[in-house]
């Protein structure tokens, strides 16, 4: 898996590839409730590249859900291949979790809206 990192406006952006498993959960773990830890505040999970997700990294996904959720912050998921958000929907995260097609759309929704304060 690699992840790259990068900030538009006050988005938090990751981009996550390949496989999110067993074995890359913990860095991807470690990129992202650490960037809530620095302060982050509205994160934006791009998925395009992302082909696979077992319950490790879903996992990672709902960790920084809640962590967000207790500081006010916002998570953004985009661009779901089908077979990813499939998994996503079968589980329930569709519900708690603001996922939309593309990252365009994402991020003009994120920097429209204002957290509260």
């Amino acid at each position: 898996m690699q992840i790259q990192e990068e900030k538009q406006g006050d988005v938090f952006i990751l981009t996550i590839s390949e496989h999110l498993d067993t074995a890359s959960a913990t860095m991807f773990e470690t990129a992202l409730l650490g960037s809530i830890d620095r302060g982050e505040q509205r994160i934006l999970v791009d998925c395009g590249p992302l082909e696979y997700v077992n319950s490790a990294g879903l996992k990672v996904f709902l960790l920084a859900a809640k962590k967000l959720e207790a500081s006010k912050g916002q998570l953004m998921l985009c661009a779901l291949a089908p077979s990813v958000l499939m998994i996503f929907e079968m589980i329930g995260f569709t519900r708690i979790m603001k996922i939309v097609p593309t990252r365009e759309e994402a991020l003009r929704l994120l920097l429209e809206e204002k957290t509260p304060a």
